[in-house]
Formats: structure tokens, sequence, C-alpha cells
């Protein structure tokens, strides 16, 4: 049996190349030959030639965002999935696409994904979870800018920077203008997330109204309010410019007008009816929930009787399921919270992203014989994962034991990012581990090494006793 595939997840870092790694080693083990593209942050790599494609019997498709070139795979069984389910029994997957892979039909290159939609008709998958793939493919496209645009801003505060009775203020100079090619990054980041979550549901046509009516949402002047309307306007711009061009493309035209219709047509009345809509109805009242909600942001961040229980409630999702929807969730949260001004958020999240894999690499050398050969030999690439912030480096350990690795992994995040909160810790990078903290984007780094070093340490002891436990009562059940 030949198979090709595609994974890809919303960062593109971690799940992409492990989902991968699982597809390869089980189709070995499995005596199968196959071929993985990966499409993640570096770019497509080991990228599927035509002649693999027309020569292989099945594709998978394990992705969380749109993938780019599903139209390659136009009548060949192909199987669609969330990478998760990959990584958790790829071996089974495989052995699964004769009963569950099903022939692909797409009509427009860069679509989401028609096989996606014909589950959603039958009600095999929901519209929350259509939604939230859309969302994360927007989100995906969006956070190299908000990593450049931080890290610029926290370089040229903490090396030009000049404090005075308003914070820190960048003197005019060489700092200034990293300053603001950083401020800079932080603009695109609104019209990129809203572009490609209205991308991921009608392709490319879709692009220019969703960034240009984006940029109309973010304008005061034009809007006429006291502020923009931040990032919850661009999801809300994201999802309308994209579903209202899917319903453009359906509009039955003659054959001399469709070459313009992407080109022109679309385009002009797609951002002339978004922009129109925000206006006229939609703008002054998200402007003012986006105030309000940083208000709140502000309030619970700095009071310490609801500080703990949003750290607690934030590191608990980054921890349950180490990069995964939940993990999203959260992270979403915490990004989200720099453009609004509270980065207290984001330190919190930032705190807790790092503790499970440091967690659960430190207890194998600590604990060693509370492990097995395969949870040892994954310690040591679990600290590296934690030192820059891949929180997926837990995932072995949580694949192997999950009824002691995960509520350790919980227990040790959630003390984390409450300790963050409590302690102030800001971060204006969407990143964590130790290596935002060197790289000047937190406010104190002997603060922000403390909180993980707590938590690592909170979550490893547990997960060593809990193991420990395991093996008195096994040890017990053979003697007896």
């Amino acid at each position: 049996m030949k198979i090709v595939g595609v994974t890809k997840c919303p960062v593109g870092i971690a799940h992409t190349y492990l989902a991968a790694e699982k597809l390869e080693k089980a189709a070995k083990a499995l005596q199968y030959e196959v071929k993985i593209e990966t499409q993640g942050a570096q770019g497509t790599e080991n990228k599927l030639t035509p002649e693999d494609v027309a020569s292989a019997d099945y594709v998978i498709v394990a992705a969380d965002v749109a993938i780019e070139g599903k139209e390659r795979f136009n009548g060949k069984k192909t199987l669609v999935l969330p990478i998760k389910d990959v990584i958790k029994d790829a071996s089974g997957v495989l052995q699964s696409l004769p009963t569950r892979a099903q022939t692909y039909s797409s009509s427009e290159e860069g679509t989401e994904e028609g096989e996606a939609e014909k589950k959603e008709s039958s009600g095999d998958v929901s519209a929350g979870k259509t939604a939230m793939k859309q969302l994360m493919n927007g989100v995906s496209y969006m956070i190299p800018f908000v990593v450049v645009g931080g890290l610029f801003i926290a370089v040229s505060i903490s090396c030009g920077g000049t404090p005075t009775a308003k914070g820190m203020v960048v003197s005019p100079g060489f700092w200034s203008k990293v300053n603001q090619i950083g401020s800079m990054g932080f603009n695109l980041m609104i019209p990129i997330l809203a572009g490609f979550i209205a991308y991921a549901i009608s392709g490319r046509a879709a692009l220019a109204p969703a960034m240009i009516s984006a940029m109309v949402a973010n304008s005061k002047e034009i809007l006429g309010t006291s502020a923009g309307t931040g990032f919850l306007g661009a999801i809300l711009v994201g999802y309308l410019a994209g579903y209202l061009v899917k319903w453009m493309n359906s509009w039955r035209v003659s054959k001399s007008l469709r070459p313009v219709m992407p080109i022109f047509v679309i385009p002009i009345l797609g951002t002339a009816a978004v922009s129109a809509a925000l206006i006229l109805f939609l703008g002054a009242p998200i402007s003012w929930l986006m105030t309000a909600l940083n208000n709140a942001l502000t309030f619970l961040s700095k009071n310490p009787a609801t500080a703990i229980p949003l750290g607690l409630l934030l590191g608990a999702m980054i921890g349950v399921d180490m990069g995964g929807p939940i993990n999203k969730v959260a992270f979403l949260f915490g990004t989200a919270s720099i453009v609004a001004g509270t980065p207290q958020i984001m330190g919190a999240v930032a705190c807790a992203i790092p503790v499970p894999p440091l967690a659960m690499g430190l207890a194998t050398l600590v604990g060693k014989k509370c492990f097995d050969e395969e949870e040892r030999a994954a310690g040591i690439p679990a600290l590296l994962m934690g030192l820059i912030g891949i929180t997926e480096g837990a995932i072995p350990f949580a694949s192997c034991d999950p009824k002691r690795a995960i509520p350790s992994i919980v227990v040790g995040s959630s003390v984390a990012s409450a300790l963050g909160m409590v302690l102030g810790i800001t971060d204006v990078v969407p990143h964590g581990g130790p290596i935002v903290g060197f790289l000047g984007a937190t406010n104190s780094l002997p603060l922000f090494l403390l909180t993980i070093g707590v938590g690592t340490v909170v979550s490893m002891l547990m997960v060593i006793a809990l193991k420990s436990r395991k093996q008195k009562k096994e040890f017990a059940g053979k003697a007896s």
C-alpha cells in the first residue's frame, strides 16, 4: 500500500512534524510506503510531486487549519481528520484507510475542506468545530506578525527606553525606529487575522474584502468611535467577508464575467458591503464591547481575588491538551490581550506553556525508575522543547500514562500561571518558555523564571509520586 499525506497545525511548529513522524514510523512498522508533506512555520517541506499523488492508493490530510494545494487530491481516496487523531494512534489511522477514506472533490483551491463541509451538513462535524478551524487558520498566519512586533518593541524599550512619569518612553533615534517597526507588526496583525479566517472559508477572493474591512474596523476616525474594534472586530470581519464571498462565488454568471469576478467584482462589492455594515451598524457596539473587555481584563488581572482563579483557569487550559484546541483557546486569549493592552494575561499563559515538557523531562532524570525506556528517551527532547516554549514536548508522556501525567501537568501549569498573575508577569510576545524572557519580552526575567520553576517542580514531584504509587501497587499485587 502506498500512502501520501499532508500535516499542518495552527502554529506550524510541533504538531505538524510530530504527526508526520508518527505516520512515518507507523507505516514502516506496517510495511507501507509513505510520504508525508509538512506545511509548517518553515514553509512546505518534503513536498508531494504529481507523480507521488498519482501513484498513491490513499491520501491522509491531518490538519487543524486549511492546507495549501488541496485540489491536488481530486479523485483520490482521501481521509481528512484532526491532527491529534494521528498523534494519538497513527497505526490505527493507517489501518482504517480502506474503510474510512472517501473520494475527494474540491472545486476551488484554498477553500475550506469540501469533505469537512459534507460531514458538517450530515451532522458528523459541528458548526462550532468548523468555525474554530477557520479561526485557527487566521491565528496561524497572524502569530509571526505579533511575535516580530512584540520583540522589536520589547528590545527598543529595554535598550532605548527612558523612564518617565507616564512610563517608558523611547527617545527619537535608532531605537525609536525599531519601536515603530514593531508597531507596524502589531498593526498588520488585525488584517492578517481577518484575511486568513476568510481565506479558510472561501479562498483568495476573500482576502481583499476581509483585510481592507478589518483596517476599517480598527480606524476610529472612519467608524466615528472612541476606539477601534480590535481583535473582536477582526474575527467578525473575517467570518462576514468569508461567507459573503462564498455566497458570491455561488452566483451563476456568464462565462465572460467569470474571469473578472475574483479580481474585480467580488473584492469591490465585498469590501463595500462589509465596510458599510461596520460604519452603519456594527462598529460602535463592537468598539464598546472591546473597550469593556479590556477594562474587565485589567481589573481581573490586577485584583488578587480574581487574578489567582483566572491564572489557575488559564494554566489548566494550557496544560490539559498540550497544544490542542483547549490550549489554543487560552493562547488566543493571551495573544489578544497583548494588543488590548493587558499583557499580564499573556504573561500568565507564558508561565504555563513550558511547564509540561520541562516537568516531564526533569522527572525522567530525577525519578528514572518510575519511567520506562520509551519515556526516558523522550526526556531530553522534552526539556529542550520546554526551554523554547513548545508544550507538545510532553505529549509522549501523556500518551504513555495519561492517568498520571495529565493531572500532574495540569496542576503544575495552573500553579505557574496563577503565580505569574500574582507577581504581575507580563509578556508582549505570543509565546512562552524561558526563551521569551531572555529575549526581553517579559517585564522581569528573574520572577518569570521563578514562576516556571515552581510550576515545573510541583508537576515533577506529583508525577513521580503518582508513578511510584503505581509501581508499589503493582509490586504488592505480584507479591500476593
